[in-house]
């Protein structure tokens, strides 16, 4: 059998083949193509109209944020920047300023809700709920703040730990060390140590030694760096010294789901 000669002309036929094949796939299927390259040049068009909004909105919320931070804290006689508010002294124009910028800050929040700053916003309006004596209504602010804010575990860790704070002055020990331990579980939060020797400390006040204990064990595991206050490490010291001998520590309580977490997906 005669061997089929190879060469330049024998490529270039293959080559024309493949392209009259190309040009007939297109042809039939052109209508699927464009609306295929449509589609794709929407959705890049959408993700990057929607990183320039939520920058755009980033920036205007922070030029809020800041301008009325510091118009409160003019109203307060304070100079801007100032990290104490003093207490002005007609005690009925303080609550009149207080209440005018709580209003102002929650309008920031709800304008960028969804927002790092928008978020920030209605930490600040929490605050001065809290400085009225409001602290229901503070607590339902945060818990709603934690269910909206975006899901950045610096975030989130830092309005659990400022509700943990207020149910702590509520005397809700419990609950509080229920917040500082889901703070302490948020994997990237930067402060998870401090926050699981808060939990520590609020089991104690709340009558849970075990509890308290095992935690106690747990931060020294994972920080063992971690340098507690005078009297947390005698208050450590004694649960340990109260400890059954011999027996093993108990494992720490499961953490309570946050709103996030128990959401399905």
């Amino acid at each position: 059998m005669a061997r089929r000669p190879t060469g330049a002309a024998d490529t270039l036929d293959e080559l024309q083949t493949g392209a009259d094949r190309l040009g007939e796939f297109l042809q039939a299927h052109v209508r699927e193509l464009v609306i295929g390259i449509a589609a794709l040049l929407l959705a890049a068009g959408a993700i990057s109209w929607a990183m320039s909004a939520r920058r755009h909105g980033e920036e205007e919320a922070s030029i809020a944020l800041d301008k009325t931070r510091s118009d409160y804290l003019r109203a307060m006689g304070a100079s801007p920047g100032a990290l104490d508010v003093p207490e002005l002294a007609n005690p009925e124009a303080a609550k009149r300023i207080r209440e005018d910028y709580e209003a102002r800050f929650m309008e920031i929040g709800d304008q960028h809700a969804g927002t790092v700053n928008g978020a920030l916003a209605r930490l600040e309006a929490t605050d001065l709920m809290l400085a009225a004596g409001q602290t229901d209504a503070a607590l339902e602010a945060l818990a709603r703040l934690r269910a909206e804010a975006p899901s950045r575990p610096g975030l989130q860790g830092m309005i659990l730990q400022r509700e943990a704070q207020v149910l702590e002055q509520a005397q809700r020990y419990a609950e509080a060390a229920d917040r500082h331990e889901q703070a302490a579980d948020l994997d990237g939060y930067p402060l998870h140590a401090y926050a699981l020797a808060d939990a520590a400390r609020c089991r104690v006040l709340a009558g849970q030694p075990d509890a308290a204990r095992a935690l106690y064990t747990r931060l020294d595991s994972v920080a063992p760096e971690l340098r507690l206050p005078d009297y947390q490490r005698l208050q450590k010291r004694e649960l340990e010294g109260a400890a059954p001998e011999g027996a093993a520590p108990p494992a720490a309580p499961a953490p309570t789901a946050t709103p996030e977490q128990a959401a399905p997906k």
